[in-house]
């Protein structure tokens, strides 16, 4: 049987239970419909670079070791002056630190499945120890902390960055869900079903909010905000891609159990993936979406909720084809998409455009949402990331400039390393990738995505 056709129609609607969810269903739908853009992909499509992704990911790593502390923590954005205590301040107050930590550990892990690169390895069980520490460290059980810092490195303590977010948990997910998958480390395994236990009691008895305390629900924390009562977008997705991972980690615990009845009642996942977001003119949200995604489909055993999820793919892909992003392309190859193979072999080639420097916005659209068309990777704006930008928005200052802020380039690293993992990108002088389940580094497992091959 064909799970992605065939059991559409019954996980499409089988999470709307109420009489006013049946009511809001036609509505929202309509509304979507007559509302969102389309996409159309460019009528001009700009060559592609002739660039040695090698050397790239190269320099583009160099810069990464950079921006990491001590404890293992990534600093998604350095000022200068770039010294031990900056950076320790720095990482006390970014707002996205458990998210970015989630991509380099996801990346690392990649790069050691691929390679068995054993300088990966070492930096991976780093990250994860701060990963681990983003939730034993933050103070309240179960929050996952949004960064950890110093004022200055000889303090015995940390200062917490607890406001946490749905980007935070997101980020957090995705790298302890690759990092699981690839990397053999009982003590470490150990740890991350512990955090995953605490977070799903902690989601659990505040009803699906982050609380940095008893009483202090975070302000960004609210992972049951529904649109004419149907809860959607990245944040949604955050709670399908929690709860299969809490299981795999901690199978038959009667928390986790108690957490998939939990947000069953609620109506997840069948009420969370028809429409991925609202007018997606930002990636970063697209980004999540489809990193909670994916980890729900690396852990979830479930034939319906994994049609489910296949099918939020396919939409997903429908409205993000031509945004040129290389990521996007590998996910939807990864969940075994077959639609529109020139777009998405196109969005992953683009990775060779991606301009290597830091480009101020405008401030204004380059493109018409209206007819769809989208300004070239090449000449768009960088805030944090690449995904962190408008696909309409054009850069004002095509050269570049790096100014100040130096930058970890996870957007570069993370969709490289995933698709040398799924065979993509393959190196000078190296034929494929590993045969399909034969033994990885340390006997690890990882044929089926380092073939691309649809997950099992």
């Amino acid at each position: 049987m064909n799970i992605l056709q065939d059991s559409r129609a019954e996980t499409r609607f089988s999470g709307i239970r109420t009489a006013s969810q049946r009511i809001a269903a036609p509505i929202l739908a309509a509304f979507v419909l007559c509302g969102c853009p389309t996409h159309r992909l460019m009528e001009k499509t700009p060559v592609m670079l002739d660039v040695d992704l090698e050397s790239l990911e190269k320099a583009h790593f160099d810069e990464l070791l950079q921006h990491v502390l001590p404890e293992g923590l990534v600093v998604y954005m350095r000022r200068d002056p770039g010294t031990l205590r900056e950076l320790y301040r720095q990482a006390a107050s970014q707002a996205d630190g458990a998210y970015f930590n989630g991509c380099m550990l996801a990346m690392l892990s990649f790069k050691y499945a691929a390679t068995g690169d054993l300088e990966a390895l070492d930096l991976a069980l780093k990250a994860f120890d701060a990963h681990h520490f983003l939730v034993s460290g933050s103070g309240y059980p179960g929050l996952v902390a949004r960064s950890f810092g110093k004022m200055r490195p000889s303090d015995p303590g940390y200062v917490f960055r607890k406001d946490s977010s749905g980007d935070a948990l997101s980020g957090w997910l995705f790298g302890t869900s690759v990092f699981l998958r690839h990397i053999d480390d009982p003590a470490r395994k150990s740890l991350a079903a512990e955090d995953l236990r605490a977070i799903v009691r902690h989601m659990r008895k505040h009803d699906l909010k982050i609380h940095s305390s008893e009483n202090e629900p975070t302000p960004y924390g609210y992972f049951k905000r529904p649109v004419f009562l149907v809860p959607i977008g990245h944040r949604a997705a955050a709670m399908m891609a929690l709860s299969p991972l809490a299981l795999a980690a901690n199978p038959a615990d009667s928390d986790c159990l108690a957490f998939r009845a939990f947000l069953e009642e609620k109506g997840y996942p069948g009420q969370c993936g028809a429409f991925y977001s609202w007018f997606p003119h930002h990636a970063d949200n697209s980004m999540m979406y489809v990193m909670n995604l994916l980890t729900a489909l690396m852990n979830d055993t479930s034939t319906r909720n994994r049609a489910f999820y296949l099918q939020g793919m396919e939409e997903f892909w429908e409205r993000v084809h031509d945004w040129q992003m290389a990521f996007f392309g590998l996910a939807y190859k990864y969940s075994g998409g077959a639609s529109e193979p020139d777009s998405m072999r196109d969005s992953i080639e683009r990775l060779r455009n991606v301009p290597r420097r830091y480009r101020q916005t405008s401030g204004e659209d380059g493109g018409d949402r209206r007819r769809g068309s989208i300004v070239p990777i090449e000449r768009r704006p960088m805030t944090s990331s690449y995904w962190a930008q408008n696909p309409w928005i054009e850069s004002a200052d095509p050269a570049g400039d790096p100014g100040p802020v130096s930058r970890c380039r996870l957007d570069f690293l993370l969709a490289y390393w995933f698709g040398r993992c799924m065979g993509e990108y393959e190196p000078a002088g190296e034929g494929p990738g590993r045969p399909d389940e034969s033994p990885g580094p340390r006997g690890i497992r990882t044929g089926s995505i380092s073939q691309g091959r649809r997950l099992p």
